[in-house]
């Protein structure tokens, strides 16, 4: 009788700790895998990075040409030719967003990996960027991309604007040609164009903080990030 209920006991201690080294086994799986997505979204982080450069220096270039223009129209337009300035105020644009990588923290997300992450840093970091803030930028480029567009449509209107159109130039979007105009002195002059593009100077200021702020999260989490895996 002793006899059966050790060899019994024998093999529920086997059978016990044969599902011990598989939850191990399973548990150092997930982690491996964590930390494979956890890398590829440094790369992801590392290319938004190097995207929000790109675009901080179109904003800044936009913002250039703003001061330019509005010193221009405060000096009764003895600064620039009339084809410089209406050239100008199309190369104005602050409309220009920032998509991140974002198809690898929803991947953290839909496979539980983000769970095993132990760093509550890391994850309220993710989490911050990936949710709040995004939804803060696209808020906030859809009210810019409102006013651009009234921008855009009132200088073309107003100075008959035609144009031609490069694909293959420019950083995003390409570039615009200007092929023909009609100067309107008196709208150049008007309160109603000195606003427009004080709006868009203000609006690039906003965003271009935004981004600041941004590259500062995506900093953090990529030192976060490398703790994590070396963890």
């Amino acid at each position: 009788m002793f006899k059966y209920a050790f060899e019994g006991t024998v093999i529920m201690i086997g059978i016990l700790f044969s599902f011990y080294i598989e939850e191990m086994r399973v548990q150092s799986n997930n982690v491996e895998i964590k930390n494979e997505l956890l890398e590829d979204l440094n790369t992801a982080i590392k290319n938004d990075l190097s995207q929000i450069n790109e675009v901080q220096s179109m904003l800044n270039k936009s913002i250039g040409l703003i001061v330019e223009l509005q010193d221009d129209m405060n000096k009764k337009h003895i600064e620039m030719s009339d084809r410089d300035a209406v050239a100008k105020l199309i190369d104005v644009n602050v409309s220009i967003s920032f998509f991140p990588e974002d198809g690898i923290y929803t991947e953290l997300i839909s496979s539980g990996s983000f769970e095993l992450i132990k760093n509550k840093q890391l994850k309220n970091r993710l989490l911050d960027i990936y949710n709040n803030k995004n939804k803060r930028k696209m808020s906030m480029e859809d009210d810019i991309d409102i006013l651009v567009n009234k921008y855009i449509e009132e200088i073309f209107s107003n100075f008959r604007i035609v144009i031609s159109y490069n694909t293959f130039d420019g950083e995003f979007y390409g570039a615009v040609v200007l092929d023909s105009f009609v100067f309107d002195e008196k709208f150049y002059q008007s309160n109603e164009l000195h606003g427009y593009l004080s709006s868009q100077k203000i609006s690039g200021f906003m965003y271009g903080r935004l981004l600041n702020d941004l590259k500062k999260s995506y900093e953090a989490i990529l030192d976060l990030s490398e703790e994590e895996i070396d963890d």
